[in-house]
């Protein structure tokens, strides 16, 4: 039984149908079929649009508290322009196993590899791995490892060994201390399953969200949002390095965000996107919020093919 604040549902598909219905939006969902993979023996959801098996994939990894479902018009409609389409649920996420919200930064990387190693089985070679917020933290970590992807594609990065990093943080300040606390103690061994809210953690009522108002109130009501993180992952967000620094990083990465990004600066991200050396390609979207990857698909999708194409020439 899936449970809503004021609906109960035999299956998560119910869930989403009702939404779709009630809200307005397309059921995209429906273009997906849903499977499994394994990574550490963990159940990992993925969901899989397939448009051609000869076909360059992308590989995508959502952001923090959320699933790949919640960008089903993104995923979709890069199907639909030629790729398959591969939406991973990390760890303690959406439809997948693990303990809700208690996970590692090397652990999600781990589990995108996975998903990496689905896509060469399912697919072929050709993939290119794409994030957002946390997932696009995570695909330029990949970028910095794994030699197994033709490019990435980063809704806002980050090095989270950076002191600027806390500045992502809904309190910077407090981050900072609480950062120096568990990487200077043992307090983290002591209480590394404790959670705290996500709130907490980021500002999530700045971040609007269509239909639901703002990421709060979707967090509050949708059954496989994560309202908690641990103590555990929060260390992990705080202190791990890259494989290699940004100068030494090889594979091509786009990055894009909106200059109304409430969480990431453009300055920020503009002083590590000089720091590489790659084939690269920055994008700042005008007046657009951290939730572009929902709420500016139409807007947004151009420059992203047309990075695509410049990986895939035709």
């Amino acid at each position: 039984m899936i449970s809503t604040k004021n609906k109960n549902f035999a299956k998560i598909e119910d869930y989403f149908d009702y939404m779709a219905e009630t809200l307005g939006y397309p059921p995209y969902h429906h273009h997906f079929s849903s499977e499994t993979i394994l990574s550490d023996g963990l159940k990992l959801h993925v969901d899989v649009y397939e448009h051609d098996k000869k076909a360059p994939t992308v590989v995508f990894v959502p952001g923090t508290a959320i699933y790949a479902l919640c960008y089903a018009e993104m995923m979709y409609k890069l199907g639909e322009a030629g790729y398959n389409v591969i939406g991973l649920d990390p760890r303690g996420h959406g439809q997948s196993e693990g303990p809700r919200g208690d996970y590692t930064i090397p652990e999600l990387i781990r589990d995108v590899e996975a998903a990496i190693d689905f896509a060469h089985k399912r697919f072929g070679r050709k993939v290119s791995l794409m994030g957002s917020s946390q997932g696009g933290i995570i695909s330029l970590y990949m970028a910095a490892k794994d030699a197994r992807i033709d490019s990435v594609i980063c809704q806002n990065f980050a090095d989270l060994t950076g002191d600027e990093t806390t500045k992502l943080t809904r309190h910077p300040v407090l981050f900072k201390y609480m950062r120096m606390l568990i990487s200077n103690s043992k307090a983290s061994e002591l209480i590394p399953n404790a959670m705290i809210p996500m709130s907490a953690y980021i500002d999530i009522e700045s971040i609007q969200v269509r239909y639901f108002g703002n990421l709060r109130q979707f967090i509050e009501n949708d059954p496989l949002a994560l309202k908690n993180i641990s103590i555990r992952a929060l260390q992990s967000l705080g202190q791990t390095a890259m494989d290699r620094p940004m100068e030494k990083i090889t594979i091509p990465v786009m990055v894009f965000q909106g200059d109304a990004d409430t969480i990431f600066s453009v300055g920020y991200t503009k002083k590590l996107y000089d720091k590489l050396t790659c084939q690269k390609k920055m994008t700042v979207f005008r007046g657009m919020s951290h939730a572009l990857m929902s709420e500016n698909v139409d807007e947004i999708l151009p420059d992203i093919l047309d990075w695509l194409r410049q990986i895939y020439p035709r």
